[in-house]
C-alpha cells in the first residue's frame, strides 16, 4: 500500500530554469506540512519510505521530515529528520528503540539527495532490520547504531495521523526544503 506518491522529478542540466513537477516546497516560515491518516493499519514491521530531498535553510536545527503523531502509541516519538548538527536520523523510542544517526551531513542547500528507509523487524540480524540509503549507497557509517528488536512494530504505517514537513508531536520545527517522488511503501 502506498500512501505517498509523486510521478516525475524532470530537470534540464546547465544554468537553465527547471521545473519538478509533483513536487513539494517546505517554508518553514509559512507552517506548511501535509499529513494523512490511514483508514486501516498496514505493516508496522516492514515498510520502505523514499523521497527526492533538497534543504533550503535553517541549517543546524532540527528538521522534521516524516513521523507518525505519538509514534503510534499515543507515549512515544517517531520521526525521520535532519539532526541539530545536519546529520539524517531515524529514531522510534517504542518497544521497538531503533536510532540511526549518519555520521554524513547534509548541509549542501544546493544538492539534491534520494534518501530510503527500509524497515524490516522480522529479520535475525540486527543491522538488517533498519536499513538508510543516500543517493543509491547504503549508510553503513553512524554516530549512533541502536537497531530495532527483532519482530516489534513500529510507529509508522498504523492507524493515525502521519505529518510531512512538520514535527508531530508540537507546532515548532518545520521542515524547511523542497520533496519529490514520495513514497511510503507497506510490506517488502
Amino acid at each position: 500500500m502506498s500512501h505517498f506518491h509523486s510521478n516525475s522529478l524532470l530537470g534540464a542540466s546547465g544554468s537553465q530554469g527547471y521545473e519538478i513537477e509533483r513536487s513539494l516546497r517546505f517554508n518553514d516560515d509559512d507552517s506548511a506540512y501535509l499529513n494523512f491518516t490511514p483508514g486501516s493499519a498496514g505493516n508496522q514491521k516492514t515498510w520502505t519510505w523514499s523521497a527526492w530531498i533538497k534543504r533550503s535553510g535553517s541549517l543546524g536545527s532540527y528538521q522534521h521530515i516524516f513521523n507518525p503523531v505519538n509514534g503510534g502509541d499515543g507515549v512515544n516519538e517517531a520521526t525521520l529528520r535532519f539532526d541539530n548538527s545536519d546529520r539524517f536520523q531515524v529514531y522510534d523510542s517504542g518497544t521497538a528503540r531503533g536510532n540511526l544517526v549518519t555520521t554524513q551531513v547534509f548541509r549542501d542547500v544546493s544538492a539534491w539527495y534520494h534518501i530510503v528507509v527500509a524497515l524490516d523487524t522480522t529479520q535475525s540480524t540486527a543491522s538488517n532490520r533498519l536499513k538508510i540509503y543516500v543517493n543509491g549507497q547504503q549508510v553503513t557509517a553512524f554516530a549512533t547504531e541502536d537497531y530495532p528488536s527483532q519482530d516489534t512494530t513500529w510507529g509508522w504505517n498504523g492507524t493515525q495521523r502521519h505529518d510531512l514537513g512538520r514535527y508531530a508531536y508540537g507546532s515548532s520545527l518545520y521542515f524547511d526544503g523542497y520533496m519529490a517522488e514520495i513514497h511510503f511503501v507497506d510490506g517488502t
